[in-house]
């Protein structure tokens, strides 16, 4: 599933970004370029973090950015960016980011599959740091379907 959503041309690796902002619209620039959401939807994923909190930083290092279905995502996709250096998103348990996804899904039902192949590869021990390292995509790919081929 992850390796279906996850194509060469969404991930970006050594990203500089000046803040939490930048992170989103650059994972979600990713997105955007291929046409698997619009531009609105890097806005919801934005706000939802303003009148949210930081709840997407969801383990240490890692955050997961996504916004409603109706928000503007025109099919199922996910990015990846390594974060050159780590950014503060105001999560006091688990930041800084290294690395941050973007998701969108147009249903719920691959919405929660999604979540749990990344899930598995994420608590692969020192995946974060492991990923954050690495110096291509086809690298981080690889990574991840030796992890998922393991389960």
């Amino acid at each position: 599933m992850i390796l279906d959503l996850l194509k060469s041309q969404n991930i970006e690796v050594n990203v500089k970004a000046a803040d939490w902002k930048e992170v989103v619209d650059k994972t979600g620039d990713l997105l955007l370029k291929s046409g698997q959401i619009e531009g609105k939807y890097i806005e919801a994923m934005k706000q939802s973090i303003i009148d949210n909190g930081p709840y997407v930083v969801i383990g240490e290092g890692i955050a997961l950015l996504h916004a409603r279905p109706e928000d503007g995502v025109n099919e199922n996709c996910l990015s990846l960016i390594t974060l050159k250096e780590p950014v503060e998103f105001g999560n006091k348990n688990n930041d800084p980011v290294k690395i941050a996804f973007a998701f969108g899904t147009v249903d719920n039902d691959k919405h929660v599959k999604t979540i749990s192949e990344l899930s598995v590869v994420l608590m692969e021990e020192s995946a974060v740091d492991t990923i954050a390292e690495m110096g291509s995509a086809e690298e981080i790919l690889e990574y991840i379907k030796n992890i998922l081929e393991q389960q």
